[in-house]
């Protein structure tokens, strides 16, 4: 596959990249505040109309799309208008809408899918104003026309609004949870395509996820550190581990790990340091020579993330459905974003492939990519065995005709193609899904790694000890659970390859 870069508009200047965004500056006279849902309802105290209608750039037609839109003290106007597809601060556009708002200045942001650039603006409202705006979508990428279907695994919204929120952010699957889809969250677990009651009472999440499994559903962890993962990786029954995860917000962060392992602060300070952890844990998790491919949920429901702000797009190829969608996961045939979409090709094989080393031959491996963003990635980088191998600025790759220097292996190991931003408001980023290296038959597994989870496990049985609310067959249970995990990651440790 030909290496590619897309990306907004740019301009170059003294060797720097600069991205420009476009900016619909609409200085109307209009009226202010209410989306328009129902045929003759109109907003209260309404002071003007505006129209405002999406089309793709390209074709002209109508497209869906989401609308965030403050007022002049930079809040969030919140519609009141019956049936109008409404969440937290912002609303779903369905090709066209009427807007009745009070008069004042307004700005917005227009997104339809993370394959159109984003459309900013400012427009200032008039009273008796009676206005139509035509707004062009412009479309960077078509994904799907490459067998890339976007999934977003940590959903709890309602069903009704959910068709016009998929078209608007380019989404195949959405796997939300309510009492027809056989989707729940337990225990940190989000298990999906129950086609029975699933009993948790009295039970622990490792016996959830097994009973889960028994009755066919897949079940992935809803971030990397849940305290019983690993537990569940000890079991061997985890289909994968959502990397981006409802911790991470549209341009935010809820920065603390919950009932979770905490990270220390001083190795992942800031707001990129709950993501940092949580890719740094699942690193942690390859290199115990464990293939758990990479996830990601948006929380949309739960949190006020729009849907699908966190996604994993899985490769389909021509013949999409929620089972080949659910078979390439987990083949690893992904990658994760809440950001750039970077889609990587190694000596034309997808995620997820496993190459073999024979003898005592080296394995170098060229990596073709490409890569779309509306956001501006600041570096490319290659993860070798969870360090970083190479890493290109984004301006040198563009100069380099988006090429990325080879990856050289000459035992087995794995890596993975990330794409960061500069983002300081939480950690924004693509990861591919590992490529693994073997050599005979055997996986990387790190000394490292499996004393990792050994002192994950030590402080979830302390943490166990502690806890007033469990009886004592309950606890028995639990510690019972952590000592079969023990007896696995000691097992690994003692089989490990590589420091």
């Amino acid at each position: 596959m030909r290496n590619s870069v897309e990306w907004d508009e740019r301009i170059r200047t003294k060797g720097r990249v600069v991205r420009v965004r476009r900016k619909n500056c609409l200085i109307l006279s209009m009226m202010a505040a209410l989306l328009w849902a129902v045929p003759g309802f109109a907003a209260p105290r309404s002071d003007g109309e505006l129209v405002v209608q999406l089309v793709d750039a390209e074709t002209e037609k109508p497209i869906a799309g989401r609308m965030h839109l403050k007022n002049s003290r930079g809040r969030p106007v919140r519609m009141r208008v019956k049936g109008l597809n409404q969440f937290a601060d912002h609303f779903y556009i369905d090709g066209s809408i009427m807007l009745g708002l009070r008069a004042g200045q307004y700005t917005f942001d227009l997104e339809s899918g993370p394959e159109y650039r984003t459309q900013e603006g400012n427009f200032e409202l008039e009273r008796h104003a009676d206005d139509t705006e035509r707004v062009e979508m412009s479309p960077f990428a078509d994904l799907a026309k490459e067998g890339w279907y976007a999934g977003d695994l940590d959903v709890e919204r309602r069903a009704v609004d959910l068709p016009l929120a998929m078209r608007a952010e380019a989404l195949a699957y959405a796997a939300n949870r309510d009492e027809q889809s056989g989707n729940v969250a337990v225990d940190g677990l989000l298990i999906f395509g129950l086609q029975e009651n699933l009993e948790t009472e009295e039970k622990t999440s490792l016996e959830v996820l097994r009973a889960a499994k028994q009755a066919g559903a897949h079940v992935v962890a809803r971030t990397p550190f849940e305290w019983d993962l690993p537990v569940w990786l000890a079991s061997g029954e985890l289909d994968a581990i959502s990397i981006i995860h409802l911790h991470s917000l549209r341009d935010a962060v809820v920065d603390n790990e919950g009932a979770g392992r905490p990270r220390d602060k001083t190795f992942f300070p800031n707001k990129t340091g709950n993501g940092r952890w949580s890719e740094a844990i699942y690193f942690h998790v390859l290199n115990s020579g464990l293939r758990v491919p990479p996830a990601a949920g948006s929380g949309t429901g739960v949190n006020e993330n729009p849907l699908g702000i966190n996604r994993v797009y899985a490769n389909c190829g021509d013949n999409y459905s929620p089972e080949a969608w659910w078979e390439a996961l987990e083949a690893g045939d992904v990658f994760v974003t809440n950001g750039p979409l970077l889609r990587p090709v190694v000596e034309g094989q997808p995620p997820g492939y496993v190459f073999r080393l024979m003898g005592g031959e080296e394995l170098k491996l060229e990596i073709g990519l490409n890569l779309a963003t509306r956001v501006p990635v600041d570096y490319l980088q290659i993860i070798k065995d969870g360090k970083v191998e190479h890493e290109v600025r984004l301006d040198k790759f563009a100069k380099l005709g988006g090429k990325l220097p080879p990856v050289v292996f000459d035992d087995s190991g794995w890596f993975t193609v990330r794409a960061v931003t500069a983002n300081i408001r939480n950690y924004q980023f693509a990861e591919s899904g590992p490529y693994y290296v073997e050599r005979g038959g055997q996986p990387r597994v790190s000394r490292g790694s499996t004393r990792f989870f050994l002192t994950w496990i030590g402080e979830a049985e302390e943490r166990i000890h502690g806890r007033q609310d469990l009886d004592v067959g309950m606890r028995k249970k639990m510690l019972a659970e952590q000592a079969g995990a023990r007896a696995f990651f000691q097992a690994l440790l003692k089989d490990a390859n590589a420091e």
